[in-house]
């Protein structure tokens, strides 16, 4: 008998199974299988029961207007990470260098992807995938002349 009124007393607290809610989860009576917004995760798309989340970066940089840079440029001061570096030009580069760096100034700082410039055409855009952290700041610094121009995505 006293198993009985364990068993019943448990009843009530065991929860509702995913099967037995509705497809869809549009019946409101049942108070297991309700859905809002205190019960379901940032980015949960509940109807299809999956998680949605997209990166996002930036690419205009401090007090910038344009998100092609071809000079010298500070992107951000503190940490953050940067994604990816884009660059091209529409005729022949003067050969130097691009550095990205973990500074807040040219020419200091942790190198965090550096690229030998050439005198030739780089008339097709090339991305290097960086995924990089950095911790000072993000500064561009360019030793070539305003014939290449680069995209930085961070955040």
């Amino acid at each position: 008998m006293k198993k009985w009124l364990w068993l019943c007393l448990l009843i009530p607290f065991v929860p509702v199974p995913a099967s037995a809610c509705p497809e869809r989860f549009s019946d409101l009576t049942n108070e297991a299988c309700r859905s809002t917004l205190a019960t379901t995760l940032a980015g949960e798309d509940v109807a299809y029961d999956v998680q949605k989340f997209e990166e996002r970066y930036l690419t205009i940089p401090i007090g910038g207007t344009d998100a092609m840079v071809s000079a010298d440029q500070l992107y951000k001061s503190g940490s953050g990470y940067v994604r990816s570096i884009t660059c091209y030009s529409d005729a022949t580069a003067t050969a130097g260098t691009i550095a990205l760096r973990d500074n807040t100034a040219a020419g200091a700082g942790n190198i965090l992807w550096s690229f030998d410039v050439l005198a030739v055409a780089y008339n097709t855009p090339f991305t290097v995938d960086l995924q990089t952290p950095f911790s000072v700041g993000l500064y561009l610094d360019f030793t070539t002349v305003a014939d290449m121009k680069c995209m930085v995505r961070f955040r």
